[in-house]
């Protein structure tokens, strides 16, 4: 079997999804969503593809190491490893078809058939930021089904900030946080496990401030309270405070992951399949945070199809955590109808494995081509 043609389209979601499509002269294809953002589908045609034309689709970490050695120095992060990692994707899905299993089966086999789930609301409704709008968001999330909520506490307070670019939190900023976060526990109660996002915006000396006041919330983790460059600092501030600390979205690959994880310097990590270069790197670096007993969330800004094969790899890692739905995209009435399932692929709050072979689910072609980003083509 030999890979005939490799393709790529863009989908405008809440963001811009990116999808990946690889032919084969079987009669096989595969899909695998890339990472979001602009520029991802020029990346595969015109840079992926020819390195894969001819090649055996079945040989897939052959064909990631070779779409990274022949990219060196861009392929550590950004545009081309978010598209290598959905080239890599499409490829699982090529192999588990012609195979006859599903993904996970090729990755080790399964230890879960659910994966247990939490919904990033973001902020209040339409991105208010108030006690109130938080409080009534929160709420919807748990109507829904989720035990487990994050919000982005991050540019919640921009109206009372000293200085924009200093990474710094005022008294004030700090006071309507609190009133937020506290506006939550109130509204949904201890029951709930509760997460709060930084997004890496502040220094060391007030994320700390801002922990000290939410502790009290019991809060299941603050994700990229730093930023993510600098791993004492990250583990300065895991150290110091007793809420747990995640971060890893915009880390990338083992070789960025191996700091964090042999020094410790977080609490758990969040692994994001479609930007750190692909399904087996993913489960590569939550096995060798396992060896630190070190558990491992799985982080999605993608359409339904890259959730489905971040279920997979999380569905063979022994330390899987939590598997983040993003919510507040639900503004996108129509995402779920991206993928056609056999049965519904959220559940009580929790996400349904596919078992069919490959990622075990179809694409839904006709709907996605109705939502093409203007100026693409359709996996032309």
């Amino acid at each position: 079997m030999k890979i005939t043609d490799v393709k790529a389209t863009t989908l405008k979601g809440y963001k811009d999804w990116n999808y990946v499509k690889v032919e084969t002269d079987a009669g096989i294809s595969g899909i695998g969503e890339a990472h979001p953002g602009e520029g991802i589908s020029d990346a595969v045609t015109k840079r992926l593809r020819p390195m894969l034309i001819g090649q055996n689709p079945l040989n897939v970490e052959p064909l990631y190491t070779r779409m990274l050695d022949r990219s060196t120095g861009q392929s550590t992060a950004g545009i081309l490893l978010g598209a290598i990692g959905g080239v890599e994707t499409a490829l699982w899905d090529v192999a588990g078809k012609a195979i006859g299993v599903p993904v996970y089966q090729l990755l080790g086999g399964k230890y879960r058939d659910r994966l247990r789930m939490y919904a990033d609301v973001g902020r209040g409704r339409n991105r208010t930021n108030t006690p109130e709008t938080w409080a009534e968001r929160a709420k919807e999330g748990v109507a829904d089904g989720f035990q487990s909520i994050k919000f982005d506490i991050d540019g919640s307070a921009n109206e009372l900030q000293h200085d924009p670019v200093d990474r710094g939190l005022s008294l004030a900023e700090l006071d309507k946080m609190e009133a937020m976060v506290s506006a939550v526990r109130d509204a949904v109660g201890y029951d709930i496990d509760l997460c709060i996002d930084c997004h890496g915006k502040y220094n060391v000396r007030d994320v700390l401030l801002l922990a000290q006041r939410l502790e009290k919330f019991n809060l299941m983790f603050l994700e990229d309270p730093v930023p993510p460059e600098n791993i004492d600092a990250m583990g300065k501030v895991t150290a110091s405070t007793s809420i747990p600390i995640c971060t890893g979205e915009w880390v990338h690959r083992r070789d960025g992951f191996r700091g964090l994880i042999e020094n410790q310097a977080c609490d758990m990590l969040h692994i994001d399949i479609s930007a750190t270069g692909g399904m087996l790197e993913g489960k590569k670096i939550a096995d060798l945070a396992d060896l630190y007993y070190m558990p491992a969330a799985f982080h999605n800004i993608v359409s339904p199809l890259g959730m489905v094969a971040s279920a997979h790899v999380g569905a063979t890692v022994r330390n899987l955590h939590t598997l983040e739905l993003p919510y507040h995209a639900d503004q996108i009435e129509w995402r779920w109808d991206l993928v056609i399932s056999d049965e519904p692929l959220i559940q009580d709050g929790q996400f349904i494995l596919p078992e069919k072979p490959g990622l075990g689910v179809e694409f839904n072609e006709d709907l996605a081509r109705a939502h093409v980003k203007e100026g693409y083509d359709f996996f032309e």
